[in-house]
């Protein structure tokens, strides 16, 4: 068993009382403590200087009007720098104690990871003491009275490539993650607070801490509680007294006190059956599992590829690599681990998926197959549960699971594949596998398969002229040989989703056309099914002839698809098939009707792009016009101007005389006589009317 590695978050402001307590409580399973201190005054940060495992720093205020949500903006992104680094986060507080009661926490971590775990909320107990105990020993085996507390079900410990976000509310007393989420079987983690360590320490310690809220943590009404004063915190704490009990051998789950936050929303939770013993490989026998790793060009990947694989717990494997004539020094970097269990073959030149898939299977020695790309990774426990199933299923021969979609950096991300659609199949029969591939396709994601070896053996080899529909082929002629599928919703392989479009099955153009070719050519290992299995699988479809032969009646139900690749596939399969004049007319007759090339669609677009020439032809013609028409305006406009500029110098002349007319004497001095005429003028024209 390999120790993981685990890194904790927290902030601490003058405890220099508890930090005894808290490193002697976690030092035996972390190893790397980030600690934000908050002004300390009493001694805390010399003694987090000198602990060795203690990365010091100064808690930044992200918020100047807010402690509260400056200590939730760390606690929701300090954390991501362990990425690739910790196999488990942990963020906490300085008096909050993390256990799991009669576990080694290295140990029970381990198990989870196993298991698929991705994160662990802890069950929230106040604990209280009269006095501040002397500094020695653990506080869980010293101070055990508490009461369970609501505001205490935290998100306390995680994996850091499985979480995009950890979603902590203020006082983290709360989250919404995101990302691959994952629950342990039952809630065994155990977050007991000692807060209340003396009553005249706390009441004093509430009212100093009430200096570090801003203003908006007041206005908000966060922390209130460091503002009740002595009388209310009295109340309070003979309160949590008389509803104290001792919690060494407590049901903590059903003490707790619900809802929990993770049920309400409904995480998923790992599954609880037993993980197999765990083994290592004996150099001169055969090993349980052959890890099959493809690799082409992936130098960059290829390292974390065999390294996920060597740091399973489930030891008893061989990697079976065979390089498909890289040049980009991908073979060094596997040459470069010392482990006889690598077992490369480098080939010089670039022989396709297909062929390096059957060289690296002709290979192996194992009784179990496990695929795995070169540029994706496995997750912890893969090969420990996948084997467990298989060991306690016999019915079943290939186990898949759903990948952790994750991008360049391998941090969760979305993929271009529903990987999760099987799970909702009404059952795992080979009728609803078989009937799903006929009418969808593949919805199967090979990196994450483990496959017994008799069904390679039933199948035969990869077909060598398929490049993108490989897989889906074998997992139907594995169904066709009477081998069962199952798919577990567990995420065991990081599948990398690369930047551009660069993985093989990633949606582009060239992808889609070959894609397109390769579907039409796996639809006729339904043409080669017997009668009962046809019977099983197409039962539901009564339209056809029962006396003909079975690929006549498969192709009668690929005609009345929509898909082109179903539409070719009968005609074709109608074509190499006919032998009667009924069945020549019937050709003749599907041919005329039936749209196997797209041309229809071919016909609609030419249509469409002459509509549009035509359109476009009226459009240029318009413009043309209103270009004329805004030329003719503005000449106008340009005449006009002229004109009123003319117009303007006149006015400017006349209106120049009259102001020196105005100014004259003799003007002036006739003004009463303009009056007097202007007046007698009005008079006769209202005597004339």
């Amino acid at each position: 068993m390999t120790r993981p590695i685990v890194h904790l978050y927290t902030v601490c402001w003058d405890e220099a009382d508890m930090l005894g307590f808290f490193f002697r409580h976690y030092d035996a399973w972390v190893d790397r403590y980030v600690i934000y201190d908050d002004g300390s005054t009493d001694g805390s940060r010399e003694i987090l200087r000198a602990h060795p495992k203690v990365e010091l720093r100064d808690f930044p205020r992200s918020d100047a009007d807010s402690f509260v949500l400056s200590h939730r903006t760390i606690q929701n992104e300090a954390w991501k720098e362990s990425r690739h680094k910790a196999d488990w986060i942990v963020v906490t507080a300085i008096d909050e104690h993390l256990h799991v009661p009669g576990r080694v926490m290295a140990d029970y971590l381990f198990e989870q990871a196993d298991r698929g775990v991705t994160l662990i909320p802890a069950l929230g107990f106040d604990l209280n003491h009269a006095e501040m105990p002397d500094d020695a020993g653990l506080l869980v085996e010293r101070v055990t009275r508490g009461r369970p507390r609501l505001a205490f079900n935290k998100l306390s410990i995680f994996k850091p490539e499985a979480l995009r976000e950890t979603g902590f509310g203020p006082g983290r007393h709360a989250a919404v993650p995101e990302g691959d989420l994952v629950l342990p079987p039952s809630d065994s983690l155990l977050l007991w607070h000692y807060k209340h360590l003396g009553f005249e320490r706390n009441a004093v310690r509430e009212a100093n801490q009430a200096g570090r809220l801003g203003r908006t943590d007041r206005e908000q009404g966060f922390g209130q509680h460091y503002l009740w004063g002595r009388e209310r915190l009295r109340t309070f704490w003979d309160e949590m007294e008389r509803e104290s009990a001792g919690l060494i051998g407590a049901e903590a789950e059903s003490l707790a006190i619900r809802p929990f936050w993770w049920e309400e929303q409904r995480l998923r939770r790992a599954d609880a059956a037993s993980l197999p013993t765990l083994v290592h490989a004996t150099p001169s026998a055969a090993p349980t599992v052959s890890v099959l790793v493809k690799c082409y060009q992936h130098a960059p990947y290829v390292r974390q590829t065999i390294e996920s694989v060597l740091a399973q717990s489930f030891q008893d494997f061989e990697i079976v690599v065979t390089d498909d004539g890289s040049t980009d020094g991908t073979a060094d970097v596997i040459r470069s681990f010392n482990d006889p269990r690598i077992r490369l073959e480098c080939w010089p030149d670039n022989r396709g998926i297909s062929t390096a898939m059957n060289a690296a299977i002709a290979r192996a020695r194992g009784r179990y197959l496990a695929i795995l790309n070169s540029d994706d990774w496995a997750l912890p426990g893969r090969l420990r549960r996948q084997v467990g199933f298989l060991e306690t299923h016999p019915e079943v021969s290939l186990v898949f699971g759903v990948p952790r979609m994750v991008d360049e950096q391998g941090l969760p991300t979305t993929g271009f594949n529903d990987f999760t659609l099987p799970l909702r199949f009404e059952s795992f029969s080979r009728r609803e596998w078989l009937r799903y591939f006929f009418h969808h396709g593949n919805v199967l994601n090979a990196p994450s398969a483990m496959i017994r070896r008799e069904a390679y053996a039933a199948a035969g080899q990869y077909d060598p002229r398929l490049a993108n529909l490989q897989d889906f082929d074998m997992w139907i002629r594995m169904l066709v040989a009477g081998h069962q599928i199952h798919v577990l919703p567990d995420a065991f392989t990081a599948f990398r989703i690369r930047a551009n479009h660069a993985n093989a099955s990633a949606p582009t153009a060239e992808v889609m056309l070959r894609s397109t070719f390769e579907h039409s050519r796996v639809l006729r290992r339904f043409a080669e099914i017997d009668e009962a299995l046809f019977t099983e699988v197409f039962d539901t479809e009564r339209e056809w002839v029962l006396d003909e032969q079975i690929a006549l009646r498969v192709a009668d139900i690929a005609r009345r698809h929509e898909a082109i690749t179903h539409r070719n596939f009968a005609l074709e399969t109608l074509y190499e098939h006919a032998q009667t004049s009924e069945q020549f007319n019937r050709l003749r007759d599907w041919s005329g009707r039936v749209d196997a090339l797209n041309t229809q669609a071919v016909w609609k677009r030419d249509s469409m792009i002459g509509e549009m020439d035509a359109a476009l032809s009226q459009r240029d013609r318009i413009i043309a016009e209103e270009k004329a028409v805004i030329a003719a305006l503005r000449h106008e406009e340009r005449r006009l101007l002229s004109e009123i500029e003319a117009q303007g110098k006149t006015l400017a002349a006349t209106q120049e005389t009259v102001a020196w007319m105005k100014s004259r004497l003799t003007w002036r001095m006739t003004v009463p006589l303009r009056l007097i005429t202007k007046r007698l003028r009005r008079i006769r024209d209202r005597f004339h009317r």
